[in-house]
């Protein structure tokens, strides 16, 4: 997996992260990768968020782009 470093603007969707959070890389940004989601989103998501959403799709069995919709829709709901 491939995550893009130093891109100017990154900002994870999920956490609204933008610096990166390591002690030695203070100084860049968040590095992130976009991922489409099964209704063709474009979701920017830093290597954490992806890892825990990885993580609930595994352990709930939904396919990983369908989890993306359902919390989109959800952030939206909420207006996070």
């Amino acid at each position: 997996m491939n995550f893009k470093y130093n891109k100017k603007n990154a900002k994870c969707m999920w956490c609204k992260r933008t610096e990166n959070p390591h002690p030695d890389f203070l100084h860049e940004t968040i590095p992130t990768k976009i991922f489409v989601s099964m209704l063709g989103r474009e979701i920017e998501l830093c290597f954490n968020c992806y890892e825990e959403e990885k993580k609930k799709s595994n352990s709930n069995d939904i396919n990983f782009k369908k989890n993306l919709d359902l919390r989109f829709e959800a952030m939206k709901i909420l207006k996070f």
